[in-house]
């Protein structure tokens, strides 16, 4: 058991790096807990892992396992709950087999190269909980026999080439949460409504760049994408997604009994169910092949070699000679229009539109002064007007070099992590341009600007009250957008610069977080990751900043700051005329310890004491509890929803005043900009006095241990982030 030890810490300090199968394992024929993520292994899977009769987690993500699933090897581990084959090199179909490990709660086998039908036997798996099987090339329907996995949770089956229709029982599964189905072949009518009657478990629907047709639901308590389909009278939106026919053409062919063309290198063997398989290949016919070829192609390749330096050699000369066209602070672009080759080989992720420079340009009226909104930690922003008639901001991401492989991959990384979040508290990522190596996002375009803006006095002659509901509605918002990017996102993803200034408000009001310019995706929410503190003074997690540890903590310690700005209209970092500046933790610990009348001497005054004392009560003390100094004795953010959201349910709606707008000019502080660093309304409430923050020990909060970074695809046995809102006492 020695050994078992050993692995683990080394697996999750993520040091070890192998190129086989360590053969020593199968000597531990005891072990139930096998995890060799990230540790750089090739080959093929071992028939001999069968012999591990007591194995219930078994760990091989992120490798490079080639060849197929050994599906009679692994179905002969009857005593194992988890399962994880991602990020490796694997082909083959998903072995039917599996279906018989009917312990199993968790199989992940996204980003391979997997491809067939999904197998039917998986109906038999009724104590799964997670079945991640993304971005892989399966074809045919979703089972019908699959309505059997009673206890499923979350099903992600994006990103392949699944076809027929959206069975109506896969929104109904009794415990279904979250469906990710976009990205495929699906066609046809869903439910009318989506809500808690109609889907009484479902929180999240991702169905977008599909072909499902008639008129698009109705959404209710669901957060859904169904962009990108066949809806009645939304016009054609194919371009943001990458498919071989339009809507128009695939309904055709769907008509007249045809299946949709295949994968590229597949061919149709089920015209019934439109599954789709490898071509047949013959390795040995192969190699020969290549032994002849080869001497041939050596010798050309050679010529063609020669030829291309000389071409190069002229062609740079005749640049050196050409003016550019150039902005000022931004990025110059060549004469001759755009450059494509960087990315010529790498498929962008579905959902986000590639813009070209030349469109880019023309939106912004060549990056006119007048369109800027904005100036971010990596660049100026502005606003983009496109032909379709919508508005859109560009920002400049300047994540990496883009002219080596690093920084292209790096930028890459980040436009495939922004693409898969979805959320309505978040910023959604429209599309992006690397053309000629530069790095731009478009995301949607906030009008209303940011809530350090709005709070702080720089809004530009807006006018926009700002009472103590819609505070209370957009600490709401931001802590949903926070939730789902710590419970949700595939990896995790922490924010480290969470601050008023990244969270923009749309028409509505409505609170999104932005910038994940300098997010960390990070496997295993349970472990730091260690990195140099980037973010802004007054926000930092001081625990981020003493031991360059980061974890999800340090994004609530950011949040309990935005939240006491909203109470008290302060900044995070702000002077009151002493010498050194007042943070603004230690300025609300003071006045609630010394003032007699504490809330009142903290809340902002622009409120003219007009909000339920009760509530904000609550919210300072859950505030201070998030910003506290030792992470252990934070919240986690989904605990921040919990007691929020019934908090807002509960309170009642001050009237709209018609005739009067809060101003935001500054009383206590002229300055507007941030450091950057490497009352006695009585409340109609209804909520109940039977919490007290105060009392909250360590024990009764969730807590992030303080273990060695890791890269598990997974979190760790015992630690899986539960996906039910605990209930609120409130």
């Amino acid at each position: 058991m020695m050994f078992l030890v050993a692995v683990s810490r080394i697996l999750t300090s993520n040091e070890l790096s192998l190129s086989t199968f360590p053969t020593a394992i199968f000597q531990l024929t005891k072990l139930t807990d096998l995890r060799l993520d990230n540790t750089l292994i090739e080959g093929g899977i071992p028939l001999r892992i069968s012999t591990l009769h007591n194995l219930q987690y078994l760990y091989l993500g992120n490798n490079s396992f080639g060849g197929t699933i050994p599906g009679s090897a692994l179905s002969s581990l009857t005593n194992l709950k988890e399962l994880s084959l991602w990020g490796n090199s694997l082909n083959g179909v998903l072995p039917p087999e599996l279906g018989n490990l009917v312990n199993l709660t968790y199989l992940n086998a996204n980003k391979n190269n997997l491809y067939g039908g999904l197998p039917p036997e998986y109906g038999k798996l009724t104590l799964l909980k997670k079945l991640l099987l993304y971005k892989n090339t399966f074809t045919g329907p979703i089972p019908d026999t699959w309505r059997g996995m009673t206890s499923m949770q979350d099903l992600e089956i994006n990103v392949n080439y699944l076809y027929g229709g959206l069975p109506s029982w896969l929104l109904k599964m009794p415990a279904i949460k979250i469906l990710q189905l976009g990205n495929n072949q699906l066609s046809g009518q869903t439910l009318p409504v989506l809500n808690i009657s109609t889907a009484p478990s479902l929180k999240y629907l991702y169905a977008d760049c599909n072909y499902l047709e008639g008129v698009r639901p109705k959404i209710d308590n669901i957060t859904a994408a169904l962009d990108y389909n066949c809806w009645e009278n939304e016009g054609s939106l194919d371009s943001a997604c990458v498919r071989a026919l339009n809507c128009l053409n695939f309904q055709l062919a769907v008509s007249n009994g045809k299946c949709p063309v295949c994968p590229s290198g597949q061919h149709m063997v089920n015209t019934t169910t439109c599954i789709c398989f490898r071509d047949p290949e013959n390795s040995s016919k192969k190699l020969a092949i290549a032994a002849i070829v080869g001497g041939v192609v050596g010798g050309v390749f050679l010529l063609l070699l020669v030829v291309a330096f000389f071409i190069f050699r002229a062609r740079k000369k005749s640049r050196k000679s050409q003016p550019a066209v150039s902005h000022p602070d931004y990025f110059q672009i060549e004469n001759g229009g755009s450059t494509r080759s960087l990315s010529q080989s790498w498929e962008a992720p579905g959902g986000v539109h590639h813009f070209s420079i030349k469109e880019i340009i023309k939106a912004t009226n060549r990056f006119d002064k007048a369109n800027e909104i904005g100036e971010g930690g990596f660049g100026k922003v502005f606003v983009g007007k496109f032909p379709c008639g919508r508005s859109l901001a560009i920002k400049q991401a300047c994540i990496a070099d883009y002219s080596s492989e690093t920084g292209r991959g790096q930028f890459r990384n980040e436009v495939s992590l922004l693409s898969r979040l979805h959320h309505k508290n978040l910023v959604r990522l429209e599309g992006f341009c690397d053309d000629g190596g530069q790095q731009i996002l478009v995301y949607e375009y906030m009008k209303l600007g940011n809530l350090h803006d709005l709070l702080h006095g720089n809004v530009q002659g807006k006018h926009v009250t700002l009472d103590w509901y819609k505070r209370l509605e957009i600490a709401v918002n931001v802590a949903q957008g926070l939730d789902y990017l710590h419970s949700f996102a595939h990896p995790p993803v922490i924010h480290r610069d969470v601050k008023p200034s990244n969270i923009l408000l749309d028409d509505n009001l409505v609170a999104k977080v932005a910038d994940f310019g300098i997010s960390k995706e990070t496997i295993e929410m349970g472990t730091h990751v260690s990195t140099r503190p980037v973010g802004t003074a007054g926000y930092w997690d001081p625990q981020y900043f003493l031991r360059l540890q980061l974890t999800a903590a340090s994004d609530v310690y950011s949040y309990g700051i935005v939240l006491l700005e909203l109470i008290t209209g302060r900044k995070a970092i702000e002077s009151d005329g002493l010498e050194e500046d007042t943070n603004i933790v230690e300025w609300t610990r003071a006045k609630m310890e010394a003032c007699q009348d504490a809330l009142h001497s903290i809340v902002d005054p622009r409120l003219e004491g007009d909000y339920p004392k009760r509530i904000f009560k609550y919210l300072v003390d859950l505030a201070l509890k998030c910003a506290s100094f030792e992470r252990q004795t934070r919240p986690t953010m989904k605990y921040v929803v919990s007691v929020l959201e019934p908090l807002l349910q509960e309170a009642e709606r001050p009237p709209q005043r018609s005739s009067q707008s809060l101003s935001f000019s500054r009383p206590l502080s002229s300055s507007t900009t941030e450091t950057k660093v490497g009352g006695t309304g009585s409340s109609k409430s209804t909520i109940r006095s039977d919490i007290e923050f105060s009392n909250l020990t360590g024990d009764t909060w969730d807590t992030f241990p303080t273990v060695a970074s890791t890269r598990t695809e997974v979190p760790q046995r015992g630690q899986s982030p539960e996906l039910e809102k605990p209930s609120s006492t409130i």
